[in-house]
């Protein structure tokens, strides 16, 4: 009798499952927290902003959408109005030392520039600390080396700045002092994509849900060619729209010239901005994993995201800013609808972690300074 030699069968592989993110937002609901919070926050001096920002988070928090719950935001006002209260102290301490001694001005800068990765540090444990899902806090534990590994290429900006600004009253007036004054944009642009990149990478790799990490791993390489692409084709929408418009000026100079001119600059503004942001954030969320089997899915477009930012900012032109919501509200709802969640088990199982209460000086200061390190 010959011997059954046929592959045993194997145990079918779990299907994929897969959870839409959805933002349930109302513009008109929205609009009446929006307006209260500006009204406080005008009559209060500034006191009042602070559970401005604890209200408004706690509604796009609420409002966010997956795998059956919703987010939540549990920000402290106190904390919040602390943190901002050393921010715009900050602020005027140096706005005061740089009018009035300007050298003393820019070691102080300098001394900012090396605060900023803690600044940096501080925002994202702060955000996280403070939000939820299913009751799991988020944690984030990047430290202070990593954070000013990540940003170190941004220091060359002010540093030149610094050195251009300590040297120019002694430089005589020349054709060389244009580029010489545009040294710290050519710095800037030039190390951008780099520190983007970087601080992506030390955003994600450093978050956690409870207590599953998240990984990334992507070249450098990758964010260059986004802005570069971005660049080159926004100089070319920059003058296919600005030639016609210049031959006409020349030929008979219209009163309406000036907007169609600023209607171009909006437009390649908003292509310019919906490119970098579309192809950056599916560059990320696409590449992004978390322990436990669980990747997320993100399907933005240059397109639509273009159309929305250009409708926003001509809305908000034509409101006088009370629009603003309705803006908000509406990108917020378009990049929600472009994000999943996928895994080819269950996401319940990822375990909960108890978060570690910071202090708010550093997301407010960072958000003062703009430093931007969100997703």
């Amino acid at each position: 009798m010959t011997p059954d030699t046929a592959t045993p069968s194997l145990p079918p592989t779990p299907p994929s499952r897969r959870a839409e993110f959805r933002f349930d937002g109302d513009a008109r609901e929205y609009f009446r927290i929006w307006i209260v919070n500006l009204f406080l926050s005008v009559v209060t001096l500034g006191i009042y902003s602070a559970w401005a920002k604890v209200r408004k988070k706690r509604y796009f928090a609420g409002n966010t959408w997956v795998a059956g719950a919703n987010f939540d935001y549990h920000g402290n006002p106190v904390s919040i109005l602390k943190g901002r209260a050393i921010a715009v102290a900050t602020f005027i301490v140096y706005s005061v030392v740089d009018n009035f001694f300007p050298k003393v001005g820019y070691a102080l800068l300098l001394a900012l520039v090396f605060a900023a990765p803690w600044l940096v540090v501080r925002t994202l444990q702060f955000n996280a600390a403070n939000t939820s899902h299913r009751n799991v806090r988020f944690h984030f534990h990047g430290r202070y080396p990593e954070a000013l590994a990540a940003i170190a290429p941004l220091i060359v900006w002010p540093l030149i700045g610094i050195a251009v600004g300590w040297n120019m009253s002694s430089l005589p007036a020349s054709g060389t002092e244009f580029f010489i004054l545009s040294m710290p944009f050519i710095a800037f642009a030039a190390v951008y994509p780099r520190v983007v990149g970087a601080l992506k990478l030390f955003h994600v790799r450093h978050a956690a849900f409870g207590e599953a990490r998240f990984a990334l791993d992507l070249p450098m390489g990758d964010f260059y060619r986004i802005y570069i692409a971005a660049a080159v084709g926004a100089f070319g929408l920059l003058i296919v729209g600005m030639v016609p418009i210049a031959l006409m000026a020349s030929l008979s100079p219209l009163p309406g010239l000036m907007v169609a001119w600023q209607a171009v600059y909006l437009g390649v503004a908003a292509v310019f901005l919906a490119y970098t942001r579309s192809h950056v954030a599916n560059l990320v969320f696409n590449q992004a994993r978390m322990q436990g089997g669980v990747r997320f899915v993100s399907t933005l477009t240059t397109s639509r995201l273009a159309k929305i930012y250009f409708g926003n900012l001509l809305a908000i032109a034509v409101s006088f800013g009370l629009l603003v919501p309705w803006a908000v509200i509406r990108t917020a709802r378009y990049r929600a609808s472009c994000l999943a969640l996928e895994s080819d088990g269950e996401m319940d199982g990822v375990l909960a972690g108890v978060s570690e209460n910071v202090g708010a000086a550093g997301d407010e200061m960072g958000e003062l300074f703009d430093v931007d390190v969100s997703l």
